[in-house]
């Protein structure tokens, strides 16, 4: 396929683009015949739009205090666990995936220590019933009733940034509900094993404000909540908007789906106020107005074979937009086997025709 006929296949997939709300790649798709070795580069522009994105990859993992005065809490998140998800996403994206764990008082796991205060029930699905089952099954003193403050919040979100199945590219967050101070594994631990997962914290505090002050320590965005299912719904909304305000990096990647036959490589070319840094743009950046940031895309073949896949937009490592990308298998439109014998036999039938009209 000439490089003209390429141009031409990334202007008839913009004729296709439908206006996103929020957060863009252009152009939308991309098509390319590329023989074994050979590559293509295209410009691609990431608008990072004012406000929230609406096409975001997002999981959220929600992790609760099970202890004694607890309960007025529980019973506000189960009523409310179906709406979470339905504000998640509206506002957000479809592509939510959900978790849930509990913790109480236990200080150790085994065989340090009895199993009790830290458990993590299901890792992250896509299976949202799932989660609101999970959600509603939460018991008040299981594993533990507590019994005074503090309690192991730390312990456990650490074992759940390290431990669940965060699905990649996602938006990362863990909701911690209590209204106790904190105990547990070290603040830098916790910190650590936070940002090796690219996860937000968000706390909610149904107390006095000790568990607010332990989790603003952590880096967390922290609300003190009410036990009512609206205001649950509203800070979980609030928090991920929180979330997404502020930002350092972009940049563009098919998370390796091209392999094995399509190698995707990127190199930033613009970087709205901040710098290019290899297929990078760094800053420090906000959603007060829409940034626009510039990547060159190289396909190159690298084995034979139909390949689609998505090319994402990312900040901070999650996916905020999507385009589609396409490399068949060959540069040669297929022709149907019998298409040649029938237009052989077209051409005898015309040849007939003439010779009979000249008789």
């Amino acid at each position: 396929m000439t490089w003209k006929l390429k141009t031409l296949a990334v202007a008839i997939g913009a004729l296709f683009v439908t206006p996103a709300a929020a957060d863009t790649i252009d152009p939308t798709s991309f098509s390319a015949d590329l023989a074994v070795g050979e590559s293509v580069t295209i410009r691609k522009t990431v608008v990072v739009e004012e406000g929230s994105p609406t096409d975001a990859t997002i999981d959220a993992y929600f992790l609760m205090d099970t202890s004694g005065s607890m309960g007025g809490v529980i019973n506000a998140a189960k009523t409310a666990a179906s709406d979470i998800f339905t504000a998640i996403t509206t506002s957000f994206g479809a592509d939510v995936a959900g978790g849930v764990g509990v913790f109480s008082e236990g200080a150790y796991l085994p065989p340090a220590g009895p199993e009790n205060g830290r458990v993590i029930n299901q890792d992250v699905t896509t299976d949202q019933a799932r989660v609101i089952d999970e959600i509603n099954e939460i018991t008040l003193g299981v594993p533990d009733g507590g019994g005074d403050f503090p309690e192991s919040s730390n312990t456990a979100i650490e074992l759940v940034a390290e431990n669940a199945s965060w699905r990649p590219g996602s938006n990362r967050f863990i909701f911690a509900f209590s209204d106790a101070s904190a105990k547990g594994s070290p603040d830098a631990d916790v910190i650590a094993a936070l940002a090796a997962e690219g996860i937000t914290l968000v706390s909610l505090d149904f107390g006095g404000g000790s568990f607010t002050a332990d989790m603003a320590d952590l880096g967390a965005i922290t609300y003190s909540s009410a036990a009512t299912p609206e205001s649950i719904v509203a800070d979980v909304t609030a928090g991920i908007t929180a979330g997404f305000s502020e930002y350092e990096e972009v940049t563009v990647s098919d998370l390796g789906a091209g392999l094995p036959e399509i190698d995707f490589s990127v190199t930033c070319i613009s970087a709205d106020t901040g710098i290019c840094d290899g297929g990078i743009a760094k800053g420090d950046y906000d959603r007060s107005v829409d940034r626009t940031f510039e990547f060159d895309v190289t396909f190159t073949r690298v084995v034979a074979g139909d390949k689609s896949f998505t090319t994402f937009g990312l900040v901070d490592g999650g996916i905020v937009a999507r385009e589609s990308d396409r490399f068949p298998s060959d540069g040669v439109v297929p022709v149907p086997a019998a298409l040649p014998l029938l237009l052989t036999g077209l051409a005898g039938l015309g040849f007939t025709s003439r010779r009979r009209k000249k008789s």
